[in-house]
C-alpha cells in the first residue's frame, strides 16, 4: 500500500510518497496548486504533472489514501471543491484537504493546544484549543493581508523604491530592486511589476534580496523587516488571545526559516503575551507530516 503527502504552498508543491511503514520512496516537487493564485486549470496542471512524474519514477498510479495541504485553504475541504481540485487525476481510496498552516500545526505532534505561525509566500496562523476545535487568523491572501509574508515583504520594499526613485535616493534597497527587474532606470520596472507573468510568486522571491540587505545592516530593509515581523506578530497574538492557552507555537516558512531579524523581532513582539511561551522552529517537512495523517485516515 502507498501513502501520499502533499504540500502545496504559494510557489512550490512538495509531494512525498511513503509505504505503510512510513519508509519514503520519493520525495517529488512541482509549481503551485494555490487554485487561488494560480487558477483552477492550472492547479490541476500542476498537480498532474507532480503525479505523472511520481509515476514515471515508481510505477505508482494509484495510493491507499492521499492528505493535500493547500495554502489557499483556511479549513477542511468539503467533497465538492476536494473534486473539482484532484477528480481524473489523483487515484485513492480516501482524499483529505486542509490547509498549509494545518499540517505545520500537526508537525508539532501529539501535544495540548499547539499553534502554528507560517509565513512563507503567504502567511497564516492556527491554533487548536482545549476542545480540539482549530481556530485560524490571517490567511486573507496577498490583496488583503497576508503581513510578514515574503509577498507583503516584497511589496513593501518595491514601494520604498519607488519613494527613494522620487526623492531622487541612490539607495542599496532600490539598487537591489533594479537588478531584481533587469532595468537600468526603475520607471522601467513598472511594465515588470505588472507584467502577467510576474506573479505572485514572482514578486515574493524579491524579498530574499530584501532579507540579505536588511541582514547587511541596510536600514530601509531592517525597518521593513521588523514591521512586517510586528503586525504578523499582532495577527498571531489576536489567535493566542482567542484560544486562551496555548503550550506551544511553531514557526515555519522561508521568512522565519531564512531571516533572523524578522524571526527575532517576531518572538520579542509575542513575548508580550507571555514570557514563557514555547516557540520552537517546525523542522518536519510539512508533506511528510501530510504523509503521516494519509496513513491516519
Amino acid at each position: 500500500m502507498y501513502y501520499l503527502g502533499i504540500d502545496g504552498g504559494g510557489t512550490k508543491t512538495t509531494a512525498v510518497v511513503t509505504d505503510e511503514n512510513g519508509n519514503i520512496l520519493l520525495k517529488q516537487a512541482g509549481k503551485s496548486i494555490n487554485f487561488y493564485s494560480v487558477g483552477m486549470e492550472s492547479a490541476r496542471f500542476n498537480l498532474r504533472t507532480v503525479l505523472v512524474e511520481i509515476d514515471a519514477a515508481l510505477g505508482i498510479n494509484e495510493y491507499e489514501n492521499a492528505f493535500i495541504g493547500c495554502s489557499a485553504l483556511d479549513n477542511e475541504a468539503d467533497e465538492e471543491l476536494t473534486t473539482k481540485l484532484c477528480s481524473g487525476i489523483l487515484n485513492a481510496k480516501k482524499i483529505r484537504m486542509h490547509s498549509d498552516v494545518y499540517i505545520a500545526l500537526r508537525s508539532l505532534g501529539d501535544v495540548l493546544c499547539p499553534c502554528a505561525a507560517v509565513c512563507g509566500t503567504g502567511s497564516m496562523a492556527v491554533a487548536e484549543d482545549e476542545n480540539g476545535n482549530i481556530h485560524t487568523k490571517g490567511g486573507w491572501g496577498h490583496i488583503a493581508g497576508d503581513e510578514g509574508s515574503g509577498y507583503s515583504i516584497a511589496v513593501s520594499a518595491i514601494k520604498a523604491c519607488c519613494m527613494h526613485y522620487d526623492a531622487g535616493k541612490d539607495t542599496p534597497v532600490l539598487r537591489s530592486a533594479m537588478t531584481y527587474f533587469d532595468v537600468d532606470d526603475f520607471r522601467n520596472a513598472i511594465d515588470k511589476i505588472y507584467s502577467p507573468g510576474t506573479t505572485k510568486d514572482v514578486l515574493a522571491m524579491f524579498a530574499e534580496d530584501v532579507s540579505r540587505l536588511a541582514m547587511n545592516g541596510d536600514k530601509t530593509s531592517v525597518d521593513i523587516i521588523t514591521d512586517e515581523a510586528i503586525r504578523f506578530a499582532g495577527t498571531v497574538l489576536l489567535l493566542l488571545d482567542e484560544i486562551k492557552y496555548c503550550s506551544v507555537l511553531g514557526l515555519y516558512g522561508g521568512v522565519f526559516l531564512h531571516n533572523s531579524i524578522f524571526k527575532e523581532a517576531f518572538i520579542k513582539t509575542v513575548r508580550t503575551y507571555s514570557s514563557d511561551l514555547k516557540i520552537q522552529l517546525i523542522t518536519t517537512p510539512p508533506e511528510e507530516t501530510a504523509a503521516l495523517l494519509a496513513r491516519n485516515l
